[in-house]
């Protein structure tokens, strides 16, 4: 399992131990929200260290200019 996973499997434990736990709701919702942060940040983190040439870019479609395909029609 990822950390990402572990983060947001701990976040949704502590929700429901609020449920459970009426006279401790507020430290189960402080780790869950603790939880959720960490998560967010571990994406983050991951997402910054895809390699740059997974993104094609605005050009991966083809050179077309404004006014249409730019290449040579096929006699046919």
């Amino acid at each position: 399992m990822t950390d990402v996973a572990n983060c947001r499997a701990l976040e949704l434990m502590c929700l429901q131990r609020a449920e459970c736990d009426p006279e401790n709701r507020w430290k189960w919702f402080g780790q869950a929200d603790r939880w959720h942060s960490l998560g967010k940040r571990e994406a983050a983190w991951r997402f910054q260290r895809m390699p740059q040439q997974m993104y094609a870019g605005a050009m991966a479609m083809g050179p077309y200019t404004v006014s249409g395909d730019s290449r040579p029609k096929q006699q046919g």
